[in-house]
């Protein structure tokens, strides 16, 4: 069952392009080694910077902790809250180089909470952009700033980087 659930983790970061994987052992990881799991919980936290930027202003205790106990505990806590049900571990399994599935699992729900959010997100934007687009229009011009130049970007690198990955991941015959 683990070697099901780790394959389904895999898949999601391969997906981020996870490029870890020198610092992180296959025994590690069912061993249940918490620097892996919070390793690969850092991952998909940096992969989706507009739902963790919303999760953290959503909630003001949720940061992204250096020490690896403190972010597996603020996560566990962030998808307890989000998903409705308490925690599959506490925060004192979490440090302990045990319960590999569980955190395998916790992992797997972060990356679903963190791209569904991010999708949901985009969704938002476009439809604002559908229905403001005639009102846009309308407005009077505004001078751009270098900060917000340097956001807009900023966003259209990082959705051409999404879509040169999406491109990748298709199979060529």
């Amino acid at each position: 069952m683990e070697r099901v659930t780790f394959s389904i983790l895999h898949r999601k970061l391969a997906f981020v392009n996870f490029d870890g994987w020198d610092a992180v052992t296959e025994e590690d990881v069912y061993k249940g080694v918490p620097r892996c799991y919070a390793m690969f919980m850092r991952t998909f936290l940096f992969s989706f910077p507009r739902a963790t930027a919303a999760l953290m202003r959503k909630y003001p205790w949720f940061c992204i902790e250096a020490e690896d106990a403190s972010l597996g505990q603020a996560v566990l806590r962030l998808l307890g809250q989000e998903l409705g049900h308490k925690p599959s571990l506490t925060p004192m399994q979490f440090i302990a180089p045990k319960y590999a599935s569980t955190k395998m699992k916790a992992c797997i729900e972060l990356f679903d909470l963190l791209s569904g959010w991010e999708t949901r997100e985009k969704d938002r934007e476009a439809s604002h952009t559908i229905m403001g687009g005639a009102m846009a229009q309308k407005k009077e011009p505004h001078l751009i700033t270098q900060d917000s130049f340097s956001h807009h970007l900023e966003r259209e690198l990082n959705h051409i980087n999404q879509r040169k990955k999406a491109l990748d991941r298709i199979t060529r015959v």
